[in-house]
């Protein structure tokens, strides 16, 4: 019998509870669209199910998450990540393709290891996919707009026969070329006003253009959030790996929203004197982001409030 997220022992998080009155507003929020998105622990469940079942060692193609605690936490149980087949040192362990997905090309090879394969790609990424493809095939020009050296960006260009550019904004859209027929698309977690600002240039730029927003239901809905919540808070806290791109961008949006913006890994990055001086926090996190750790930082987030109100 396997084991998923939701039973593996990670480290126990604190419970936090908020005595307030019907009508008193939280003075610290933590995002109820935070943490771990579906595609996300969809590969980690499944490569929790293979170690359980004794299925080790377990490599995955590149860094399953950007999170350095949970990735240390899986290297504990000899689920590792190397770049390419050649790499792995058990050839009877197990290839996992990550939630970021990878180009059909390297996909060929590393089915073509002789390993047992599993592919943990996220649905949604996937779908980003077959949509590439499918203009592809019928001549299309592809403009993705997104990181150009991210993993699934770096993906997505696999899909496009050899015609597809990246580019992060509608600046460098007005640099492109003119297109008889393009599709634009969208790294899934891209913040979704700059890919319409972006699909509007390309549009200046194409005889026909077909919009096609990739972007997940799950960043919607993080996005959405954090923008509501961060513009009436003091101080955002994101919690998250510092290579994370969507963790990153997160921050970046609640920049232009609130006062004090800190991204941090965990509880001992917190800056106290920001802590203490907000009067309203909203903590949220990317999507790499365990419960546990954005528990850990919410709860070090009362403590020194709650240091503050005793007067240390």
């Amino acid at each position: 019998m396997g084991i998923s997220l939701a039973t593996y022992p990670w480290p126990e998080p604190v419970i936090i509870s908020y005595n307030m009155s019907m009508n008193q507003r939280p003075d610290v929020i933590v995002a109820k669209c935070a943490g771990f998105c579906p595609g996300v622990k969809r590969a980690i469940d499944r490569v929790l199910e293979l170690e359980s079942a004794g299925k080790t060692p377990v490599y995955t193609i590149g860094p399953l998450i950007h999170n350095k605690q949970v990735t240390d936490m899986l290297a504990a149980k000899q689920i590792t990540a190397i770049d390419c087949p050649a790499q792995a040192v058990d050839k009877s362990g197990i290839l996992v393709i990550r939630a970021h997905g990878i180009t059909p090309q390297f996909q060929a090879e590393v089915q073509s290891s002789g390993m047992e394969v599993v592919d943990a790609t996220c649905p949604l990424v996937k779908h980003a996919q077959n949509i590439i493809e499918k203009f592809a095939n019928e001549g299309y020009h592809t403009v993705i707009v997104g990181d150009g050296d991210h993993a699934e960006v770096i993906g997505l260009l696999g899909y496009t026969h050899g015609k597809g550019v990246v580019v992060s904004g509608p600046e460098e859209a007005a640099k492109l070329p003119h297109f008889d027929k393009v599709n634009v698309v969208s790294q899934t977690t891209q913040k979704e006003s700059v890919f319409y600002e972006t699909a509007k240039e390309v549009k200046k730029h194409a005889d026909v253009c077909q919009v096609s927003n990739t972007i997940c239901q799950p960043t919607k809905d993080r996005q959405k959030e954090t923008i509501e919540q961060a513009r009436n808070a003091d101080l955002v806290i994101v919690v998250g790996g510092k290579h994370s791109a969507n963790t990153t961008r997160l921050a970046l949006l609640c920049k232009g929203l609130a006062p004090a913006v800190q991204h941090v890994e965990t509880e001992t990055e917190l800056e106290a004197p920001l802590v203490k001086q907000a009067r309203y926090i909203f903590i949220t996190a990317g999507a790499s982001t365990p419960d546990w750790v954005i528990a850990r930082v919410a709860q070090r987030v009362r403590e020194i409030r709650k240091g503050e109100k005793n007067g240390h």
